[in-house]
């Protein structure tokens, strides 16, 4: 309940600057809004699943939708068109093979009848070791398992089996690895002593969104999962019907290499189980680091019981096939089938032979799925640099709200419909009651909020203060537009340009009125101190990113990259720890360019929030906040002082100048001070300015050179190297001059 009336809260007060939440226990105080109208919001997003994220954080909340670009796009619907030509080709190949298939196996040689004799899984652990910590693949000896934990052997199902307590695992490397395009097959005996869960057989990653694959044993049940990234790009399926326990049960999984759920089976006993569907929207890499493991994930769900006969075939299997495995038969003696008459052998077999001819003798047919696999793999390399984006999704099920009273959760009165506030427009003729149609509503061109709240915080945005000075609140107790004129017509362009953002935003930067000095007379300043009449132009603190990208730019060291992850720049150490569970998590500094991309980028944890962005009044993003406040505390100067960010840019900035001026061992200080004014405030020093700050570089140069342990000490802060033959007592006279000019109110001002 609480999330839906945070995203009541952030949308109407984001988009429409209403204070609904003012209705959530009774009619609006103030505004046109009743208690009705608050809860048929409500209704909009009742239907929004909400899914616990635990703290795991490599995993983000679903669902997702990839963010492609118009390239990315292209590229994937070239690829996909590419396979489904080469798919269509497969099948026909395979339709006209059959004549073939008769010629070849009248044509097999002595030797090609003995190999054809032989074949089999393409890996098979036994487990028939009963000694030792090593278990060897009978079809490839150079595929070794380790055993980790305790080896007890124990008897089995044929022949020996191992005990898995809890603690007992297998690693077995690189043995069994496939991709979400390949036809696999993959099972084991089993003697399951628990019913909850555990992994029979994996590759996954727990700490990477669960990437990779398994076979696992769920409260009875068997299920198997295919995971790009879970739960919003993966598969799962999972039997209908529970095991028995303390009995051995044959299970095996067989996946048709289609990424869709319908081409998973499972067997248990050599008979196919009714499966119920959990997750089918596979897409993506199967690929991970993590080794393939026997009784276990890479850190969860260990197996308690015994296990035998794993194999792996790189091939779906037939039904009669696993139901031969169920047996005790091993699959293999194809020649077996070969020498049986064509008409009498069953349709599993005839697709066995037919399976084995195209996929390891057909010269066409290998060819394309050679170039089926090089599609698959480019389509999968491109999905793995897509960026995801979060998105919403409605429940199945609708479900019903109610108006509460007072707001308590268990006080239902009347059952509501989703709507819009009576005192607004009615939704459009046609538009669905669900998120859609309250997008569509929003956006009508006749709405009477949407475009005015928009252009007002861009406005804002651009003069400091919004043309509706209380941005947050358009409502009876908001202020009153000081140009409503203004507002009306910038709104009805913002509509006219098809909410073109950039147009406004030009339009509002490029008019006579942002372009004016701010200069004042005194009785303007008298008349209008808060200057909004419009009269002059916008003087007002920058925000704490601006200032921080700024004094990376003028020092050289801003990145110029755009897009890519959150990146983790200098910040105090241990403040992560005094907030999490167990003190677990740390704060890794990023290294390179991590450290100077655009704030934009810094990593945000809403627990602890960055101190430097917060000291500059960056709101902790526990809330919706449209509107900042600016302050100027002692707090903040001693941040621009003495933060590494400001502290190294400092020194850049000191080594660009002293770089570029005419005298390069420092002596001009003229040039100097007035290269640092060109680069930080885009103007020349006036002649008291200049004096000043050759004074203070004077004064810096004295006292450096009667403590040169000072200097080495300021000079070391940051990551970035020094440059090759500066004197470090003349870089560190300077670093103080540049620190100085990074922290006049000139230059954390908008001009």
């Amino acid at each position: 309940m609480e999330y839906v009336a945070d995203r009541i809260h952030t949308t109407t007060t984001a988009f429409l600057g209403l204070t609904m939440q003012c209705a959530r226990c009774h009619d609006h105080k103030f505004d046109p809004f009743t208690q009705r109208d608050y809860y048929r919001m409500f209704a909009f997003f009742n239907g929004v699943p909400d899914r616990v994220v635990g703290y795991n954080t490599k995993k983000a909340a679903a669902p997702f939708v990839a963010a492609l670009t118009p390239t990315q796009e292209a590229e994937q619907a070239r690829l996909r068109a590419a396979l489904a030509v080469v798919d269509a080709r497969l099948a026909e190949r395979k339709a006209q093979a059959g004549a073939d298939v008769a010629r070849w196996e009248a044509g097999l040689s002595a030797e090609e009848r003995v190999r054809l004799a032989r074949a089999g899984a393409a890996v098979r652990f036994a487990l028939d070791e009963n000694q030792g910590a090593e278990v060897r693949c009978s079809v490839d000896a150079e595929r070794k398992g380790k055993v980790v934990g305790t080896a007890n052997w124990k008897p089995g199902k044929m022949g020996s089996a191992l005990e898995f307590d809890g603690r007992t695992r297998v690693e077995a490397g690189e043995a069994v690895a496939f991709e979400t395009g390949d036809k696999v097959s993959i099972g084991a005996w089993i003697f399951p002593r628990e019913a909850g869960a555990m992994a029979v057989l994996s590759k996954i990653d727990d700490q990477a969104a669960y990437r990779g694959f398994d076979l696992i044993f769920e409260s009875g049940k068997l299920a198997v999962h295919l995971v790009h990234r879970w739960p919003d790009q993966a598969l799962k399926v999972i039997t209908q019907t529970a095991m028995s326990l303390k009995e051995w049960h044959h299970v095996l999984a067989t996946v048709d290499g289609s990424g869709k759920a319908a081409g998973v089976k499972i067997f248990v006993d050599g008979k196919a189980q009714a499966l119920t569907v959990e997750k089918d929207n596979l897409s993506g890499s199967l690929k991970t680091a993590q080794p393939f493991r026997i009784g276990q994930r890479s850190a969860s769900v260990p197996f308690k019981g015994l296990i035998d006969e794993v194999q792996f075939y790189r091939t779906e299997l037939a039904a009669a096939e696993v139901a031969g495995l169920a047996r005790g038969e091993l699959v293999g003696g194809l020649m077996a089938v070969i020498d049986r008459p064509a008409a009498v052998r069953t349709v599993a077999e005839t697709e066995r032979v037919l399976r084995y001819f195209l996929e390891t003798v057909d010269s066409e047919s290998r060819r394309l799925t050679t170039e089926r696999a090089a599609f698959a793999k480019q389509l999968a390399a491109g999905e793995e640099g897509v960026a995801m984006t979060m998105v919403m999704q409605e429940t199945d099920e609708k479900r019903t709200a109610f108006l509460l009273r007072r707001g308590q959760y268990d006080l239902r009165g009347e059952a509501v419909d989703a709507g819009v506030p009576e005192s607004l427009p009615p939704l459009p003729a046609g538009a669905p009651r669900n998120r859609l149609g309250l997008a569509q509503w929003m956006t009508q061109p006749g709405h009477p909020l949407t475009a005015r709240v928009a252009v007002n915080r861009w406005w804002e945005g651009v003069f400091g203060v919004g043309l509706v000075e209380t941005v947050e609140d358009f409502g009876t107790q908001g202020a009153r537009p000081s140009h409503p004129e203004l507002l009306d017509w910038l709104a009805t362009e913002l509509v006219r340009t098809g909410w073109d953002v950039k147009a406004i935003l030009r339009l509002i930067v490029t008019s006579a009125t942002y372009r004016q000095t701010t200069a004042a007379t005194a009785e303007l300043v008298a008349s209008d101190p808060q200057g909004r009449l419009l009269a002059r132009a916008p003087r007002f603190r920058l925000a704490g990113e601006v200032i921080r990208d700024q004094a990376l730019a003028v020092a050289g060291l801003l990145s110029a990259r755009v897009g890519g992850p959150s990146v983790k720049p200098y910040q105090p150490p241990g403040l992560w720890e005094d907030v999490s569970v167990e003190r677990k998590y740390s704060y890794v500094l990023d290294t390179g360019e991590g450290l100077y991309r655009r704030s934009l980028y810094t990593y945000w944890k809403r627990t602890c929030p960055p101190p430097g962005m917060t000291t500059l009044d960056a709101p902790d993003r526990e809330t919706c906040v449209i509107r900042r406040a600016r302050t100027s505390t002692p707090l903040q100067a001693l941040l621009l002082l003495n933060d590494p960010t400001y502290v190294e840019a400092a020194r850049l900035l000191a080594e660009r100048v002293l770089g570029a001026s005419a005298d390069a061992d420092g002596k001009d200080v003229a040039a100097c001070v007035r290269r640092l004014y060109q680069l930080v405030l885009a103007r020349e020093p006036q002649a008291r300015e200049a004096a000043v700050l050759a004074r203070v570089q004077g004064e810096a140069l004295a006292r450096f050179r009667a403590d040169p342990e000072a200097a080495k000490k300021l000079l070391a802060v940051g990551k970035t190297a020094r440059g090759v033959g500066s004197d470090d007592i003349e870089l560190a006279a300077w670093t103080t001059v540049a620190s100085l000019l990074l922290n006049l109110d000139e230059t954390i001002t908008k001009p």
